[in-house]
C-alpha cells in the first residue's frame, strides 16, 4: 500500500505506522496524508514561534494540548508524550525549560520526517 507509491513517502518518519494506518482507515489515505502534511507545517510554525522567545504559559499549554492529540492520532507517540509533559510543566511552572527543550527535539523529528 503506502510502501510502494512514491506519493506515500510523505509518511516517512512516522514513528508508529500501525497508528498512522488506523488514521488512514478513519480519514482515508489521502486525507490522512494531507493531515500529516498540515501537521508537519504546524510543527514548523510552532518551532519558529517557540524559538522567538518565551511565550506565556497558557499559550504553551494550548499549543502543547493540540499537538499531543494530533501527534497521537498520526503516529508520533514520543511527541504526544512530550507535548503532554509540556502542557503539565507549563501548568505547574516546574521544569519548563528542560521540558520545552525535549518537546522541541521531538517536534523537529516529527516535522522533518
Amino acid at each position: 500500500m503506502m510502501d510502494r507509491d512514491p506519493a506515500r513517502q510523505r509518511a516517512e518518519g512516522v514513528q508508529d505506522m500501525d497508528t498512522f494506518k488506523e488514521a488512514c482507515a478513519v480519514f482515508g489515505e489521502e486525507n490522512a496524508l494531507a493531515r500529516l502534511g498540515m501537521f508537519r507545517d504546524e510543527l514548523e510554525a510552532h518551532l519558529s514561534w517557540v524559538a522567538t522567545g518565551p511565550a506565556d504559559h497558557q499559550s504553551l499549554r494550548d499549543m502543547a494540548h493540540r499537538t499531543a492529540g494530533r501527534a497521537g492520532v498520526l503516529g508520533f507517540a514520543a511527541l504526544a508524550d512530550a507535548s503532554a509533559q509540556l502542557d503539565e510543566a507549563a501548568r505547574d511552572d516546574t521544569g519548563l525549560a528542560a521540558t520545552l527543550d525535549h518537546w522541541m527535539e521531538q517536534a523537529k523529528r516529527a516535522a522533518r520526517g
